[in-house]
């Protein structure tokens, strides 16, 4: 199998890698420079004991031996040294009081200083590192100048094994983090590439289908959760387009069919000028309801246009309320249902008339619609403060509780409502809320089945809205 080198899985381990990389780095050095550090305060401490041994060696002299001279007494106190450790004690001038036997160090490697206060150092000699403390000291009521000499090749021994342990380890650790960061990115991703596969493998027959969902209660978990739930938004919205589809499919198959059955008894043979006059009365009410299913669509589109923006003005939603209704007065009339319309004067609001028109419109056929005959139906607009209300109410059939989160929805049709009407097309609604939303309005709805329907539209009062954005918003 190809490797991808900008796979997430590469990128994951290369990321170990490097996090391994610089933490035994920085475990090497701090660890290194502890050890060196915690030797040279041990070696350095033990020095200081040495010489405070030194002194009161010195000092403490027993009285009956007082005629030992220093450099017997410090020849005494050689005796028990290690034969790494060398003393040398001179005189204020330079003159040397005693030295350590074999001890031949070279004066020049160590330039003279004043140390009142214990001075350190470190120096090269024969191929050994030996550790230094100078110190002007009081023996026998005089001032002396002290050196102690200490070899400290076993400190420098452990640190080169230490040094070395870690070239050999680090490099070994380093690969072992690579396939182990290789191994874990693999398995961690493991879940990742089940879903992608099964996801490679859902197309629009088997929307039924969902991915595995990884009982680990973490981010993976959620991600397939997630998708799962899109795929059941995908698969209800590919249910509702098939059935909008077919339904559009057949109303305009059956406006064709009778177009074309009446234009042919029409022409198979001579016919008055009154039954030719049926005929296209006929055929032009069957080409308006095509033509407003048409617009009705068209109307979808445009919603589903980014860059579709409304033509914001001040509009008079009392004219216009009551022309609309004036309008559907004679369709309300074929059914013998009252419409009855309150409106306050005056009421104006920022938006765009041809949708405003469209939303009330809506309201209105809807409730004509689903009212049965000698149905009553209320119409009125209202302002409340900075909102101006919209409220179309009927005595119709109602909305069953399960559907009222739904009827928003594009091409969504109530069962019931449907089977009282062929004309429904499941895109009213859902166009008023998409022009709704694109006036910065709300719309709500409360039905009880069998009682009837109450559609409110909140919009804000002129002057009171937004700055204009783009009405791009699409239909739910």
């Amino acid at each position: 199998m190809k490797m991808n080198h900008r796979s997430l899985r590469i990128r994951l381990c290369i990321l170990y890698i490097v996090f391994c990389s610089a933490t035994m780095l920085i475990l090497t050095a701090f660890s290194y420079w502890a050890l060196d550090h915690a030797l040279a305060s041990s070696r350095k401490h033990t020095m200081e004991l040495r010489e405070e041994r030194l002194i009161r060696f010195v000092n403490e002299w027993p009285q009956s031996e007082s005629a030992a001279t220093l450099a017997e007494r410090l020849r005494q106190l050689n005796i028990a040294s290690a034969s790494t450790d060398w003393i040398q004690v001179r005189e204020m001038d330079g003159r040397t009081v005693y030295s350590s036997p074999g001890l031949t160090y070279p004066i020049d490697q160590w330039p003279e200083k004043d140390c009142s206060q214990r001075c350190y150092g470190i120096i090269e000699f024969e191929g050994h590192p030996i550790r230094i403390l100078e110190h002007v000291a009081t023996l026998q009521d005089r001032p002396y100048r002290i050196l102690l000499f200490g070899k400290i090749d076993e400190h420098f021994d452990l640190l080169v094994i230490v040094r070395n342990s870690y070239l050999f380890l680090c490099p070994l650790m380093l690969l072992i983090s690579v396939g182990g960061g290789f191994v874990l990115s693999g398995r961690a991703l493991e879940p990742v590439n089940r879903i992608t596969v099964e996801a490679r493998s859902i197309g629009i027959q088997d929307l039924k289908r969902r991915l595995p969902v990884p009982e680990t209660g973490d981010e993976l978990q959620e991600l397939a959760e997630t998708w799962n739930q899109l795929l059941e938004r995908l698969e209800s919205a590919v249910d509702r387009l098939t059935q909008f589809t077919s339904d559009i499919s057949h109303d305009l198959s059956t406006t064709i069919t009778i177009m074309m059955t009446t234009s042919g008894l029409a022409l198979s043979r001579n016919r008055t000028p009154e039954e030719y006059r049926s005929a296209l009365r006929s055929i032009n009410v069957e080409c308006e309801a095509t033509a407003q299913l048409l617009d009705t669509l068209l109307i979808i589109a445009r919603a589903d246009l980014v860059d579709q923006k409304i033509e914001w003005r001040a509009v008079n939603l009392t004219e216009m309320v009551e022309e609309i209704s004036l309008q559907f007065e004679a369709r309300a009339m074929l059914k013998e249902q009252t419409i009855d319309l309150q409106v306050e004067n005056n009421v104006f609001v920022d938006g765009d008339l041809s949708l405003l028109r469209r939303v009330v419109s809506i309201l209105l056929d809807n409730a004509i619609k689903y009212t049965p005959e000698k149905g009553f139906i209320r119409a009125s607009l209202t302002k409340e403060e900075s909102k101006v209300k919209i409220q179309v109410s009927d005595t119709g059939i109602g909305i069953p509780a399960h559907a009222l989160p739904k009827i928003f929805d594009r091409f969504y049709r109530v069962d019931e409502s449907r089977a009282d009407s062929g004309e429904s097309s499941g895109l009213g609604l859902a166009i008023a809320k998409w022009v709704v939303e694109a006036h910065h309005a709300t719309i709500d709805v409360a039905s009880t089945p069998g009682m009837g329907s109450t559609f409110t539209v909140s919009i804000p009062a002129s002057g009171q809205r937004q700055l204009p954005e783009l009405a791009h918003e699409s239909v739910a």
